[in-house]
């Protein structure tokens, strides 16, 4: 199993820093999120100073753009990075793509993203050599009779599109036409095992592909601390923000914590809400996230060895300082330095 990291923010000289360092510890790809900022720009300023590790958009959320442009910053992200770059698309929630983003979702997620991923397809294809494109979906239309070829040289056909999936029906969806599939801090084991998995597997099989066509990554929140209760609190505060995202509720009932989520639901409403954290159990952090000293963590991690491909450790910024969260990422780059070095060259 590959080791990957989030890309800290930051000016210029801070991320290409960090990504430096991510590198030379030997982790398979580097990762950049998008809410509130651009998954593709802070990869493109690190592009230049790095030279092996695979640089991921984890995810773009691709109902709020142009899948016909995002193929364009896509090809153009794969030639700054010379066939490293990774093109990674998430659904979003509907009220914030077409409320907050001005974005367009239509309410149909299987439907919309299948035609996004064949629009990205057929724009690649079409990139080099332009010409006519004609493509008439339910949710997007493109005609043009002669389409402008792109002047950039393409370092490969197609670059790897990678889908969020947390879902079941989302997880047939990629094994049927992505090449990769990227879960959120919700892919616990029992949850990557009962519900990714044999969907996976279901898509895979429709489109005849193995599964080594799609690699599987996971995000898991990792907080290094001999301080025990330090490392619960950090992970209690980041589970705390995924119930308050109210749509993994079923996830968290099917681990046993139904009754913890909907105190925590309770409590949300209310101005005593930051109280919450209080609630969580050790239990549920255990189940979601590897905290503690670092044998704990390390035994935490390769519970995911056979179900995920690749795991993203994630340093929690929920509750955290910046300067926590550096600690903390240093701490993660002694522990897993080196894991994966034979596995990049």
């Amino acid at each position: 199993m590959k080791h990957a990291m989030f890309l800290p923010g930051g000016p210029p000289e801070v991320m290409i820093d960090w990504a430096k360092k991510i590198e030379a510890a030997g982790f398979n790809s580097l990762w950049q999120g998008e809410i509130t900022n651009s998954a593709l720009l802070p990869l493109a300023v690190v592009a230049p100073s790095v030279k092996k590790i695979k640089l991921g958009a984890g995810v773009v959320l691709a109902f709020t753009q142009s899948p016909v442009m995002l193929a364009f910053a896509a090809l153009d992200l794969d030639f700054l990075t010379s066939g490293r770059f990774i093109l990674g698309l998430g659904v979003g929630h509907q009220h914030r793509t077409n409320n907050w983003y001005a974005g367009r979702d239509v309410g149909k997620p299987i439907t919309q993203m299948r035609e996004y991923l064949q629009v990205l397809r057929l724009i690649m294809e079409k990139a080099s050599k332009g010409g006519e494109i004609d493509f008439q979906g339910e949710c997007y239309q493109i005609h043009a009779r002669n389409f402008f070829s792109r002047s950039t040289p393409q370092p490969r056909p197609q670059v790897p599109l990678y889908v969020a999936a947390v879902k079941p029906r989302m997880a047939t969806l990629t094994g049927e036409l992505a090449d990769g599939l990227v879960g959120n801090p919700m892919f616990s084991s029992q949850h990557i095992s009962a519900n990714i998995l044999p969907p996976l597997r279901v898509g895979l099989e429709k489109a005849c592909r193995q599964r080594s066509d799609v690699e599987v990554l996971g995000q898991c929140f990792t907080v290094i601390d001999d301080d025990l209760a330090t490392a619960y609190r950090i992970g209690a505060g980041a589970m705390l923000f995924s119930i308050w995202a109210n749509i993994y509720d079923d996830i968290f009932a099917a681990h046993g914590f139904a009754e913890t989520v909907a105190q925590v639901h309770t409590l949300q409403r209310t101005l005593d809400r930051m109280k919450a954290i209080d609630l969580i159990p050790r239990e549920l952090v255990d189940a979601f996230c590897a905290v503690g000293p670092v044998d704990r963590v390390r035994a935490k991690i390769q519970e995911r060895e056979g179900l995920l491909d690749t795991v993203i450790l994630a340093v929690p910024a929920t509750g955290t300082t910046r300067e926590q969260q550096d600690y903390y990422r240093n701490k993660l780059l002694a522990a897993f330095a080196g894991n994966n070095v034979r596995r990049n060259t």
